[in-house]
């Protein structure tokens, strides 16, 4: 643990650092610039710490890899983003500097209803700002060691300094609408802090702790307790209502709010912020998990026991316990800036929300009502600002020190979002619902904050101070769903039953809610307030836009709404109005003072009429204006000059039919057959009013677009254009197209036919490779049955050899034919992978069955060649196909000893979590790196290799029959060294009863059989001949046939064996041959199927008529085996 100087001075550095850093900030950049990297990281001040230890606990619970509030706010800002860009537009347009100031704003700007925003959010904030107290305070006690009071003691000098930045860097300006940059940037500096801090205690638990990510979750699954967290219930509803409080607190919480929207510079912020926050909260959420089951691992005592710690504070206790100062102090800084960001935005947003909506407007009712005049200036405001920022930060505190720690309430970091968030369904219906009115919406705060306090804040309360049990978090869930509900549904039915008649449309930057009052306002009043409360210099930057001589006269609208906005950004909306109210006259203006009015107002109409027809003159367009009476009244210089009007015939007076007479004579109208009608035609469309809008083309190939539309008051204004650029355009872009759709076509035309080439070309090499398959399938076959024959004379000779020379011979001849039926099942297994025929029979077995008589089967051949084959015996169940596996497994081991010389193999099995790897490793030779994927290929084999024997075929085998298997299969091999080939399997729990190797007794081959009728069906010759030798040597008396009906002419009484041949002539079956003798001889007499057909179709029907089947070519020693099994 560290020592309690070092924390505090660790404490004290990191403040001082961060004052240091917003001077800095606040002389480097300038309030209006946009700064996109900056802001994006500002908003990290979302990641509280309860973000930054309380997640854990989270995970620990719920088993949840990512927090389900950062997932809502990825939604908002990816699905969200015009709503994001509206509500920034709306508060630069208007100045806003809160959340309230923007609801009150959207309806009709009520006072009482940013005063409830303002009691509702500062409810929910002091808990808030509570807890990250309380993080901060339990922080210094893990990494000191130290009791609650030392550690209140740094808590309390902590708070004190947040308030003091706060005022620094919040409120040093009297203007609300100035942003600062100091503060945004101690802000993204503390996200940068925070996030680098939680990596580092995560890959410090990860690969300090553990081996590694795997190696923590293969631990975790041995252990007991954080077995749990892997195998958590995950919740659903319970996290469907956290990603909820996500996107309401993009919305909803004073410090998001005052981030995202009060501090925003422009659109370029939000489009970086739009994938910057969503990465960094993806970051953030990255080892939460892992520490999680850390520390469950690490701290596995129960509640009360020495070796337990609370799962909030596992990322300062799991460095601690690791012995690991360094990284110990890294987490508490990381902590330390997670608190301190949210305490500095939230302690500044409420306090100017409290100073705008409660403080500064109670003052001046007060003043204005016993006093009868105000007090209001600009330090005093700026005091009652910061005064608040100190009531704020104190009361928060208070709570920290006599509530939260003493008694804490359960959950109070999401009860405090939940009652935050009872302002989504007035901000969302504020921005998009046109029957909204502020009635509905004090209604609908009320009754959801209600709804909150007895689903959500009176149960935490009960478990707290009365003993009842502790709300869960699915109780909390549905009381927060109910909650907002219920504030959705009475704001939208009272809005339905209570329709606003008076509210304005607040979309236009220029409408302004004084407006409304429509009371007499003195300009020398006005300026008496401005000076008062703006200061001296914003006052005279008014001045000059004031004509001097008009100080005495009455304020019109648009400078009541000027003063008004400069007010508001000032002291708020409220206290704005209140002041303006105030300084109203509510006598009737006198005669007098009304002409003077009406003069001055005449003044200004001539000098607005001369600035009207200056901007007329300079612009492009022409343009003609008509009265009522359709008579010229007003044009421009650029109208003369389209139509080439002669001088002195356009005048004011002159009527529209005289007009279009002169340019229908003129051939402006083309060819037209009655001019009369086509006058009479344009003339009406003036008179009744209607818009229209044509394209004119003149004789001097100029182009003319006219629009008419008319005037309120009567009359009518027309538009000309002069678009001949355009249409030339408009001809060669539409050119360019009509010449690119015939590329496009001919090009299609080339594609289509060259597609149709290549299916012909893929149907033929379709065919062909279907044709192959077929032949080598049929060629397969019919070469497997002389091989059969051979193998079976072959034994046959070895076991008759009257001496050793030729027993010699007969084992060489014996393996040639080994070899060349390698080569042969070879081609017919690449002919089912070809086809398709080969399928995968997944179950699961014991992985002992498989290897180890493969092991035994091959030991010979290695003894015989000087090697040592060795198996580690293994007690996996896995699951795979058996028989291709068998096949994978035995190819491997084959090449493993064709391909070593001298030293040893190795067959063994590793388990890898839920997989597990069968290695077959060999002293060999070795394969080049560059190499390695070659040999994989059909028909590839390496240069240089001794014993290269074969086509090449056997590793494409285990890689075809891997793939259908999905087993994968790697290679690691040194040259000169030796090689490794892994396969790897899925394992299933549990364990299957392994068979244990049954030992035959020997038995003389001359008696196996003795005294045995054995009746043989075989339709090929020199089969029928072995076998019949083969079995006579073992004593039996045999008769051959190659039919059904042959068998039964020539077998004089009921055998005891039938071996039958699966493929007879005339596409009989073996399997049809023994079901007519069996009914000829009313007996079930046992018997042996044998084909060069390996496929599981052949193998079921041999089953389903409880025959023994056995693959062709015959092995005697297998044969032999089954004779004993069958027991005749």
């Amino acid at each position: 643990m560290l020592s309690v100087w070092t924390v505090s001075i660790t404490v004290f550095c990191y403040l001082l650092f961060l004052f240091a850093l917003a001077f800095w900030a606040d002389k480097r950049f300038r309030g209006q610039q946009q700064h996109p990297f900056i802001y994006s990281l500002a908003l990290g001040v979302h990641c509280t710490s309860w973000a930054f230890f309380g997640t854990t606990t989270q995970a620990a619970q719920y088993g949840w890899a990512f927090v389900p509030t950062y997932i809502g706010i990825i939604l908002v800002f990816l699905f969200a983003h015009p709503i994001l860009r509206r509500i920034a537009l709306l508060c630069q347009q208007h100045q806003i500097s809160s959340l309230a100031d923007f609801i009150s704003l959207r309806y009709d700007n009520s006072h009482l209803l940013a005063a409830l925003v303002t009691i509702l959010c500062f409810m929910g904030v002091i808990p808030y700002i509570a807890l990250q107290l309380d993080a901060v305070t339990q922080g210094i006690s893990i990494v000191a060691g130290l009791d609650a009071n030392w550690s209140g003691n740094i808590g309390a000098y902590v708070a004190a300094l947040m308030a003091l930045f706060a005022i620094l860097f919040g409120t040093r300006s009297l203007n609300l609408t100035e942003k600062h940059p100091g503060l945004m940037v101690t802000i993204a500096f503390e996200s940068v802090v925070k996030l680098v801090a939680l990596l580092i205690v995560g890959l410090y638990v990860c690969y300090g702790l553990f081996d590694g990510v795997l190696d923590l979750l293969g631990q975790a699954q041995q252990h007991p307790r954080s077995s749990q967290i892997v195998e958590a219930d995950s919740a659903y509803w319970v996290f469907a209502s956290q990603v909820l409080l996500g996107i309401c607190s993009m919305f909803c919480l004073p410090r998001q709010f005052h981030i995202n929207f009060v501090e925003n510079n422009g659109d370029e912020e939000l489009r970086m912020a739009r994938w910057v926050f969503p990465l960094y909260l993806i970051a953030i959420s990255l080892f939460v998990l892992p520490i999680a089951i850390a520390g469950h691992i690490i701290f596995s005592g129960n509640p009360g026991d020495t070796n337990y710690m609370s799962t909030d504070t596992y990322v300062l206790a799991l460095p601690i316990a690791g012995g690991n100062t360094s990284v110990s102090l890294i987490a508490f800084i990381g902590g330390l800036s997670a608190a301190t960001s949210m305490v500095i935005v939230a302690t500044l947003a409420m306090g100017i929300m409290i100073s705008n909506n409660l403080a500064t407007p109670l003052w001046l009712k007060i003043q204005l009502k016993t006093l009868l005049q105000h007090k209001l200036s600009p330090r005093a405001i700026l005091l009652i600002r910061r005064l608040t920022v100190f009531v704020v930060m104190g009361v928060a505190f208070l709570y920290h020190s006599d509530i939260s720690q003493a008694s804490p309430l359960v959950n109070s970091g999401i009860i405090a979002i939940a009652l935050l968030s009872q302002t989504m369904p007035i901000i969302i219906g504020g921005l998009y619902w046109q029957k909204r009115n502020k009635i509905a919406a004090q209604l609908a705060v009320l009754v959801g904050a209600a709804c909150w306090c007895y689903w959500l804040l009176w149960p935490s309360i009960k478990a707290s101070y009365y003993f009842d049990p502790v709300p869960s978090d699915l109780q909390l869930a549905k009381g927060f769903a109910l909650s907002l509900l219920m504030n959705l549904l009475c704001f939208v039915l009272v809005s339905l039953i209570w329709p606003n008649r008076t509210r304005k449309a607040l979309n236009n930057k220029d409408t302004h809610a004084f407006s409304t009052l429509n009371k007499a306002t003195r300009i020398t009043n006005l300026l008496a307030v401005t000076e008062k409360v703006l200061g001296k210099e914003r006052h005279l930057s008014l001045l000059k836009y004031l004509p001097a001589n008009q100080h005495s006269g009455y304020a019109s609208p648009k400078l009541l709404n000027t003063i008004e906005s400069e007010l508001a950004s000032q002291i708020g909306n409220v206290s704005a109005r209140i002041l303006l109210s105030a300084i109203a006259e509510k006598k009737d203006v006198a005669l007098d003072e009304l002409v003077e009015l009406v003069e001055e107002a005449n003044q200004t109409f001539h000098f607005n009429h001369e600035v009207l027809q200056s901007s007329v003159e300079n612009i492009q367009q022409g343009i003609s204006v008509l009265d009522s009476n359709l008579t010229l009244l007003a044009w421009n210089q650029r109208y003369i000059e389209l139509f080439s009007y002669p001088n002195g015939f356009i005048k004011v007076g002159i009527s529209i039919r005289e007009l279009l007479m002169f340019n229908a004579k003129r051939g402006l109208f083309g060819d037209t057959g009655d001019l009369e009608q086509e006058i009479e035609k344009r003339i009406e469309y003036m008179r009744t009013g209607s818009r229209y809008k044509y394209v004119r083309e003149q004789d001097n190939e100029q182009v003319i677009e006219v629009n008419g539309s008319p005037l309120p008051g009567g009359g009518f204004v027309t538009t000309y254009s002069d678009i001949s650029d355009y249409i030339n355009i408009q001809q060669q872009l539409q050119q360019a197209k009509q010449h690119l759709e015939t590329r496009v076509e001919q090009r299609t035309q080339e594609l289509q036919s060259a597609n149709l080439a290549l299916d012909e070309a893929r149907r033929e090499a379709e065919q062909a490779n279907e044709s192959k398959t077929k032949f080598l399938a049929a060629a397969g076959h019919d070469l497997m049955q002389p091989f059969n024959a051979a193998s079976l004379f072959a034994a046959l000779l070895r076991e008759k050899a009257p001496n050793q020379e030729l027993a010699d011979m007969s084992q060489s001849l014996i393996q040639s034919l080994n070899s060349a039926e390698e080569l042969l099942t070879a081609l017919l297994d690449m002919t089912k992978l070809d086809s398709g025929a080969l399928t995968a029979n997944q179950q699961a077995f014991a992985i002992d069955e498989l290897l180890r008589p493969l092991v035994n089967e091959f030991s010979i051949l290695a003894r015989q060649k000087g090697l040592k084959l060795s198996y580690l015996p293994c007690s996996l169940t896995v699951i795979s196909d058996k028989k291709l596996l068998r096949r994978v497994i035995q190819n491997l081991i084959s090449n493993a000893i064709r391909y070593t010389q001298q030293g040893r193999i190795l067959v063994a099995v590793k388990r890898c979590g839920q997989q597990c790897k069968i290695r077959v490793i060999d002293t060999g030779s070795g394969i080049a790196q560059d190499q390695q994927q070659e040999i994989f290929k059909e028909f590839k084999q390496l240069a240089g290799q001794q014993n290269a024997q074969g086509l090449g075929l056997g590793l494409t085998i285990v890689e075809r029959i891997s793939a259908l298997l999905q087993h994968p299969i790697s290679l690691h091999s040194v040259l000169n060294k030796g090689s490794c080939f892994a396969v790897s399997l899925t394992t299933c729990r549990g364990s299957l009863k392994t068979s244990k190797p049954t030992t035959e007794k020997t038995t003389d081959n001359a008696n196996l059989l003795k005294n045995k009728i054995v009746l043989v069906i075989e339709n090929e010759a020199h089969t029928l001949e072995a076998i019949y030798q083969l079995l006579s040597s073992w004593g039996a008396t045999v008769y051959t046939a190659k039919d059904v009906q042959s068998a039964v002419d020539v077998c004089p009484t009921c055998p005891a064996l039938l071996f039958l041949d699966y493929h007879l002539d005339h596409g009989f079956t073996g399997v049809q041959a023994a079901e007519k003798i069996r009914e000829h001889w009313h007996s079930a007499i046992p018997g042996i199927l044998s084909s060069a057909d390996r496929s599981e179709q052949t193998r079921k029907e041999a089953i389903d008529t409880k025959l023994h089947y056995l693959p062709k070519p015959i092995k005697t020693a297998a044969l032999k085996r089954l004779i004993k099994q069958l027991k005749i």
